[in-house]
């Protein structure tokens, strides 16, 4: 379920940060709702890089929001008294980091108009990093990556975005020694007719 709330948020702060001329790309709960399955969500988040903080911080501050907390990895705002919605940018900060941004897909969507959408593939590498980084929070992460994969088994990814790279999550999937929680949702998301290089 979309929130209007968030929806007209977002759709304002895209704008803004294209003004800007700040990448980024939509991830989180709105990016599997383009996927194709719409869900409830509280926050907006975003992936970006930390060097476009400068620039970030004050056009935040202008559309009413304050950071209450930042750190190398992410920063997270919110409005007084939640009125808005929160929002939550996640930064990267390497080669790897920016293909992923430079890989999203920019999608026109009829509530809040073009947005560039963080690819599939991505999406799962995102979740991935995230269960290895954040143990205390696995069960999210997982539950996620649960409904992600359930969405690819059942065919209804949208068509905009490519094919799962499985070569591609495995690489990253066993950089952050998570090989085997990646082949556990694999096995239960493919057909046995699937090809095993690209879903």
């Amino acid at each position: 379920m979309k929130s209007k709330k968030l929806t007209k948020i977002l759709s304002i702060i895209s704008s803004n940060l294209s003004k800007k001329k700040i990448p980024f790309c939509l991830i989180g709960a709105m990016a599997l709702g383009i996927y194709g399955l719409p869900r409830y969500t509280s926050d907006i988040d975003l992936l970006t890089e930390e060097k476009y903080w400068s620039k970030i911080a004050p056009l935040m501050e202008h559309l009413g929001y304050e950071c209450y907390q930042k750190t190398d990895a992410f920063a997270q705002f919110d409005s007084e008294l939640g009125v808005y919605g929160k929002v939550d940018f996640m930064f990267v900060s390497t080669k790897d980091g920016r293909a992923i941004i430079n890989r999203s897909i920019l999608i026109k969507d009829e509530i809040f108009g073009m947005i560039p959408v963080i690819q599939p593939s991505d999406y799962v590498i995102l979740k991935l990093m995230a269960i290895a980084n954040n143990p205390d929070r696995s069960m999210k992460d997982k539950s996620d990556l649960s409904v992600f994969f359930d969405l690819h088994k059942k065919k209804m990814l949208s068509k905009s975005f490519d094919d799962l790279d499985v070569v591609k999550i495995m690489c990253f999937a066993d950089r952050f020694g998570m090989g085997k929680i990646f082949k556990k949702y694999l096995k239960n998301s493919v057909s046995p007719a699937e090809g095993s290089h690209h879903l």
